[in-house]
């Protein structure tokens, strides 16, 4: 939900990424090798949240929420300071500390 990488870096004079790629707890225990992956999109001038992107079990119930703190205009940082909740898939997105890639747009001349 929200913008893409490409749309953000599209509109945005510098782009922040945090992913991750884990195998959830309870697919653990139950001996699946199923995995997910969370992706946040952070406009890294004003630390705003500009997108998510989820894939794996339960992914819908948890990107509807996140809708909620994108439209409030919360920021990476606000997700930061939120408790995680434990044992569950979500935590990962109130955990994502290291930056997977920054993006900085040119100035047009």
């Amino acid at each position: 939900m929200g913008l893409t990488e490409a749309e953000a870096c599209a509109r945005l004079s510098k782009v922040d990424i945090y992913k991750t790629s884990f195998r959830p707890m309870k697919m653990s225990l139950a001996g699946r090798d199923t995995r997910a992956f969370f992706k946040l999109v952070v406009d890294g001038e004003g630390d705003r949240v500009v997108g998510c992107h989820i894939v794996g079990p339960d992914a819908g119930e948890m990107i509807q929420l996140v809708g909620i703190a994108v439209k409030m205009k919360a920021t990476k940082a606000d997700f930061d300071a939120t408790m995680a909740v434990h044992p569950t898939a979500a935590e990962e997105l109130v955990t994502l500390r290291e930056k997977a890639v920054s993006y900085r747009r040119e100035a047009a001349e």
